[in-house]
């Protein structure tokens, strides 16, 4: 299992193996919500793969590390963690920097931020920053993976619609309903559209989201797993909590 090169808030660190467990046969595999990409890169490659996300910078990122990842590498390596120089990256104007400057700067913002969020600088009472923040060849074997993939900057709906066929699978993994602190606008009517979408499809699909009462209304139709997991989104051992969370399938 490779692990991703970032980490995003509600990523499917911990749920992983269980997830994977739970793919069923399929040719075509596709993640309309990649965030981080805990599962994709968790488990073992399919004849097909898409992976996309509405966040451009995100894509952005995976699309350099698919085809510069030595660049990369090289200009990373000798970046210190500071709050001066996440301050720098966070205001510098991206529209003037190139696209291997623009993954470089999203790599440090998320790495060093409180709860991988790219907004404040994160740090602990409990844990020493490490010396550096990326190590030479760590970004190599994702390059690989990602070599045979389609990487794409889409709604989610629309990559559903393009890619939807008998032999395909999507992993959807969307923004928790109803919780704060994912800054976003996805909301009641995107889970909704979400959900319709998935109702509609040929396709077989696993969606992973926080147990609220809406959602299982929401999915009564299909099987509902509920699963206990735990995330912190700080560096303090003692932020850690647990939480039930959804897994939802139409096979």
């Amino acid at each position: 299992m490779l692990k991703p090169p970032i980490s995003r808030m509600g990523g499917k660190s911990k749920l992983r193996k269980t997830i994977i467990e739970r793919i069923p046969e399929h040719t075509c595999y596709l993640e309309p919500f990649f965030g981080a990409g805990w599962v994709f890169f968790g488990k073992e490659p399919s004849k097909v793969e898409v992976i996309n996300d509405v966040d451009k910078e995100l894509i952005n990122m995976f699309k350099m590390i698919k085809y510069h990842a030595p660049e990369i590498e090289r200009m990373l390596e000798y970046e210190f963690s500071g709050r001066d120089m996440f301050e720098e990256y966070k205001h510098c104007t991206v529209e003037y920097l190139t696209e291997i400057q623009r993954a470089v700067r999203f790599l440090y913002l998320i790495s060093q931020s409180f709860a991988s969020r790219g907004v404040t600088y994160g740090y602990g009472t409990n844990t020493k920053p490490s010396p550096q923040i990326f190590y030479k060849g760590v970004l190599g074997d994702i390059k690989e993976r990602l070599r045979n993939t389609y990487v794409e900057n889409k709604s989610f709906n629309d990559i559903i619609h393009r890619y939807d066929r008998s032999h395909s699978f999507f992993f959807c993994d969307p923004p928790y309903y109803e919780t704060a602190g994912y800054g976003n606008t996805f909301g009641h009517d995107e889970h909704l559209v979400l959900r319709d979408t998935l109702s509609s499809i040929n396709g077989k699909f696993l969606v992973t989201i926080n147990d609220h009462p809406e959602v299982r209304e929401w999915y009564k139709g299909f099987n509902i797993e509920e699963v206990k997991v735990s995330y912190s989104v700080s560096k303090e051992k003692s932020a850690r909590k647990e939480y039930n969370e959804l897994i939802i399938t139409n096979y």
